[in-house]
Formats: C-alpha cells, sequence, structure tokens
C-alpha cells in the first residue's frame, strides 16, 4: 500500500514534466570539400572571416579579434545582429567553438528564432580532401509550451540547418577555387 507521501508525489509528476520550456535541439551538417585542412583553416580561422564566408552574413565586428573571449556582433542581410562569445580556436586540431549570448527576454531574431546557440566547427582531412563538420545546440526563442508555428522546435531546427549547410557551400565554393 502506498502512503500519502507517495500518492502526493505520484499525483505531482505529470504536473512538473508538463511545466518545462522549451528543449535542448541539436543540428549537425557536414560537407566534403576538396582541399586540404590547412587550406579550408586559413579560410576560418579568424573569428570574423564569417562575413567573408557566409552569403547570408553582412557584416562581421570583433572586439578582441580571434583572441578567446572575443565578442563578435554578426549582422545578418535582414539587418538582425547577433552577438557571439569565442571559447576556442585550436588551429593544430581545426577547430573553432562559441556560442550566442543570450537574447534579452521577448526579443526574436527574424529568420533565426533561437535564443541561445552553441557552435562548434570542425575540419578533419583524408589522403587530400576534407570534412568540415558544424554543429551546434540551441533552444528556441519562445519560451513556453506553446508555440505560434513560426516558432516551434521545427522552425528552428530547419533555420539552423540552412543556416549551416549555406555556410558550408559556400565555404567549399572559396576552398575548392
Amino acid at each position: 500500500s502506498l502512503c500519502l507521501r507517495d500518492s502526493i508525489s505520484i499525483l505531482l509528476i505529470p504536473v512538473l514534466v508538463s511545466a518545462h520550456g522549451p528543449s535542448r535541439q541539436k543540428v549537425v551538417q557536414e560537407i566534403e570539400i576538396n582541399a586540404n585542412a590547412d587550406k579550408i583553416w586559413k579560410i576560418i580561422e579568424n573569428f570574423c572571416s564569417i562575413q567573408d564566408r557566409h552569403p547570408g552574413i553582412l557584416s562581421c565586428n570583433a572586439d578582441n579579434d580571434s583572441e578567446i573571449k572575443s565578442i563578435r556582433t554578426i549582422e545578418l542581410k535582414n539587418g538582425e545582429k547577433i552577438n557571439e562569445v569565442l571559447f576556442k580556436l585550436d588551429a593544430e586540431n581545426k577547430r573553432m567553438q562559441y556560442g550566442m549570448q543570450e537574447l534579452e527576454e521577448g526579443r526574436i531574431i527574424k529568420g533565426l528564432p533561437i535564443a541561445t546557440h552553441g557552435s562548434i566547427i570542425s575540419i578533419s582531412e583524408n589522403e587530400g580532401k576534407s570534412k568540415v563538420q558544424w554543429k551546434g545546440a540551441f533552444y528556441r526563442s519562445f519560451p513556453g509550451q506553446q508555440p505560434p508555428p513560426e516558432l516551434t522546435d521545427e522552425v528552428c531546427i530547419e533555420a539552423v540547418t540552412i543556416f549551416y549547410k549555406t555556410g558550408l557551400e559556400n565555404l567549399k565554393k572559396l576552398a575548392e577555387k
């Protein structure tokens, strides 16, 4: 037989489970590039080189170049601005890790409706060809349980996937020139 305390716990579980906000989402995109890893790294190693290699980025300014904890402000072609912090820049292993600074409450980036974002870009080489992987984890910008159709997890996953694919396809064009 259950005691009263156990009965209360059992009754509360469904309420607690349904009370949380959005869950963390992940996207991983990869592309094979007919170029060696060193050539590709030279294209991406500067924290603000994203403006030269991603067609969706209008401009980028970093407060401390490519130093760890440098903050870059990227301006998307639609005029939206995002601040990102550089966490790791590992030239030897050809890996960069950065994250989006959390947006002020209620702000939604048009075309990229995420509230936080952490990303890793890495390059591996095999016999003169390279694989570039861009992966990220993020939360949607709508905090509640019932997001409007344009702010669902699926819409956010699609937006980040398109952003990564577009950037990787353009990187491939630049590196294979």
